[in-house]
């Protein structure tokens, strides 16, 4: 297998590895980060959930929205 060397600045070097997992090397940790996202994956999986559960999920929005700014991040 081939090798590509890249730089990576000190932020980007250790947020990466805080993000690699013990038994994977920076490659894999790369490609498991960088993977592509598939939403048809998520297709019928709430279609089980209630309408009192909308309901509540709604709610939650809309308290959040009234939110100032600050008061979201906590």
């Amino acid at each position: 297998m081939s090798s590509i060397n890249i730089s990576l600045n000190a932020d980007a070097y250790a947020r990466l590895v805080r993000l690699k997992r013990k038994s994977e090397s920076f490659s894999q940790a790369v490609v498991r980060l960088a993977g592509e996202k598939d939403i048809r994956r998520c297709y019928g999986l709430l279609k089980d959930e209630d309408d009192g559960a909308w309901d509540a999920v709604a709610a939650e929005v809309a308290r959040v929205r009234r939110l100032p700014l600050r008061g979201r991040l906590r």
